[in-house]
């Protein structure tokens, strides 16, 4: 196939670097990539393999009423595509060894990329998919040493279990990638011209997913862009979450389980969503949410004083657009599909109910980047665990005492945040608030209080001036590369 090279391609600078070490192996070789639904894993390999003759192979999307056979016949007329004959979509082949050997004579010979994507259709999530290939793999595919065969799936549990830790290709994938989402710094590249605080109130709603931050800046600005794509009939964001189950998770109905379980509450336990799901928490819980994990769909988390065990880890949904979805969009479904939006999207999202959102979604956000925020303050060197604080004891007496990132540090200091997201400066009432989480806090070792203000807009010079916060981080220095 012809790759139309992107030369406005952002990003995956390292994962780039990889994948071209890869190309110059002296060896036939196999890579296995998995990640997220439109994480942009196909656009990787075709960046980067643009230079390569590509021949690309993707599956039927969804299970139902796709076998192996149907997945054959595609496969073949994929192939009579590609190589303009016809006669490829006639044959007619019962198992995949034969079309493996089919691909094998076409390419034994030459700079070739033979890649599958989405794997996990292809074989329909059995396991005989893969010991085909490694018979086909040992006996043909590897003799031609400039072949890179690219295994390439958005389901973890296939791709893990039945891919990266299959027996039949053990010691035959030499490198694996699990693709990431992209950076708040590629977001800002993606979305260039728009102001610091778009980027993040896209990236804060959208997460670090390509195709998303492409969708929402079309319009003149972020939040227009957002509801445009949300709330409007057949809008992708509105849609997007059917896809994402059928592509990433089809295989169990148990995950959009958990997920949506997850959504009514504000966090869970594993105990608590085994009896939801009516499973008992052992090992098929764990595959299932270990799952959910990988793709990012759900986050684990504990209070930072507290032991990492499970028993006492809470889970709650980790997509931004999984989390923008069941707040927003799922509850006005009914309205969206009648097109009640499609004149006036901007009437489906209340400013201040998004704005107040987003703050909870900051909040998230700096937990998960806080050894960013310790080089933001300039200990990233000194050994600490970080987190929120939370306790049972203290929920019961002040239901709304947490606090949002604190950092238990090697050199005795404990380094509390108090995380805001607001669209104005923060002033001396932040104050009050915050003595009082401190005289809530336990501190029996009388560790030196690191206080920080983290503040999208800043302080007030009158709380500045004060001089009651040791630190302040404004919006601006999470964009400093």
């Amino acid at each position: 196939m012809q790759v139309i090279v992107n030369k406005d391609f952002i990003g995956r600078a390292v994962e780039q670097k990889q994948l071209i070490e890869i190309a110059n192996f002296d060896a036939a070789a196999i890579v296995i990539m998995y990640g997220r639904r439109r994480v942009g894993k196909t656009e990787l390999i075709e960046q980067t393999y643009a230079n390569r003759n590509i021949i690309k192979i993707e599956g039927i999307e969804g299970i139902e009423g796709r076998d192996e056979e149907e997945q054959r016949k595609h496969v073949l007329l994929q192939i009579s595509i590609l190589t303009q004959d016809t006669t490829y979509e006639k044959l007619q082949y019962e198992t995949w060894t034969e079309i493996f050997e089919l691909l094998a004579k076409l390419i034994n010979k030459g700079v070739w990329t033979l890649y599958f994507e989405e794997v996990q259709w292809l074989a329909n999530y059995k396991s005989s998919f893969v010991a085909e290939l490694k018979y086909v793999w040992d006996n043909a595919f590897r003799y031609n040493k400039d072949l890179r065969l690219i295994l390439c799936g958005s389901s973890p549990s296939f791709m893990i279990n039945e891919v990266m830790h299959s027996k039949a290709l053990y010691n035959r994938s030499q490198f694996e990638m699990h693709l990431m989402p992209l950076t708040l710094i590629d977001a800002k590249k993606i979305l260039a011209g728009r102001s610091n605080r778009e980027v993040m109130d896209a990236y804060l709603t959208l997460g670090g997913i390509p195709d998303y931050l492409k969708r929402v800046n079309r319009g003149p600005s972020i939040y227009l862009g957002i509801c445009e794509q949300a709330f409007k009939k057949d809008g992708f964001l509105s849609t997007e979450y059917k896809r994402i189950f059928i592509s990433s998770l089809a295989e169990s109905t148990h995950y959009q389980e958990i997920i949506e379980f997850l959504s009514k509450t504000h966090f869970a336990t594993r105990s608590e969503i085994a009896e939801h799901i009516g499973i008992k928490p052992g090992g098929t819980l764990t595959t299932l949410m270990n799952d959910l994990l990988l793709c990012g769909f759900i986050a684990e988390y504990t209070s930072y004083h507290l032991p990492n065990s499970p028993s006492l880890l809470r889970y709650t949904v980790g997509d931004n657009y999984l989390v923008f979805y069941f707040k927003f969009i799922k509850p006005l479904a009914k309205q969206i599909s009648t097109g009640k939006f499609n004149q006036m999207p901007l009437q489906a999202l209340k400013q201040d109910t998004y704005y107040k959102w987003l703050g909870f979604s900051f909040e998230r956000y700096c937990r998960s980047h806080s050894f960013t925020i310790a080089k933001m303050l300039g200990f990233s060197g000194i050994q600490f665990e970080s987190g929120a604080y939370f306790s049972k004891k203290y929920e019961k007496e002040n239901p709304n005492f947490q606090i949002d990132l604190i950092f238990d540090r090697a050199d005795q200091v404990l380094t509390i945040c108090e995380i805001k997201y607001l669209q104005r400066k923060v002033d001396v009432g932040i104050i009050e608030e915050f003595e009082r989480k401190i005289t809530l806090l336990p501190n029996p070792k009388k560790r030196t209080i690191h206080k920080v203000l983290i503040a999208a807009n800043g302080a007030t010079e009158k709380l500045i001036n004060m001089h009651y916060f040791d630190q302040i981080i404004t919006l601006d220095d999470f964009f400093v590369a």
